[in-house]
């Protein structure tokens, strides 16, 4: 996992949590890097889950509880990398419908190898659109995160549903997300 994740990862928890949590989440993971991170970096996986972990463990929250915020973080630091992709000009399925543009052009630039989950669009209509979320990583709820943090970033209400699905491409998760108004 890119060490721009870890980063993010820490600047969150400290945001919402404060420096402390971020000193005792990287204690509590025994980390083999002792949370020394560069955004450059490659790290193995299992050090981010065993971050989230002890976050989980220390918040008392739900993984998704402690991941959804963290996907609606990461959406934010997009906004301010490449705001050319995420106007408030356009319409939040826009949006959604083109973040594999942003990791493909954007993303690859710094990190070519990165394993970058995907957002493929499978139905839309003017209230709903379906997306199928390919990654090699169970983050569901960070890419749940992701669609809200874009909803908010254009201030549009949203219900989200997700089930597993079977493609060409092996499993996925198919993301139902419907306007409300």
């Amino acid at each position: 996992m890119k060490g721009r994740v870890f980063t993010e990862l820490f600047e969150h928890v400290e945001k919402r949590y404060g420096a402390d949590m971020v000193d005792d989440i990287i204690d509590a993971a025994k980390l083999s890097h002792d949370g020394v991170y560069t955004s450059t970096g490659s790290y193995p996986f299992e050090e981010m889950v065993s971050l989230v972990k002890a976050l989980v463990a220390a918040t008392g929250q739900s993984l998704p509880a402690v991941l959804e915020p963290f996907g609606t973080h990461c959406f934010e630091s997009w906004v301010s990398y490449a705001p050319q992709y995420f106007s408030r000009d356009r319409s939040l399925f826009d949006i959604l419908e083109g973040i594999d543009e942003f990791h493909e052009v954007e993303v690859r630039k710094l990190y070519p190898d990165a394993e970058l989950p995907s957002f493929v669009p499978e139905t839309r209509s003017s209230q709903a659109l379906t997306l199928g979320y390919y990654s090699c990583k169970p983050l569901v709820p960070l890419a749940l995160g992701v669609i809200r943090g874009a909803a908010a970033h254009v201030e549009q209400d949203v219900t989200l549903t997700c089930e597993p699905a079977m493609g060409p491409r092996g499993p996925y998760t198919r993301i139902y997300v419907n306007l409300t108004q």
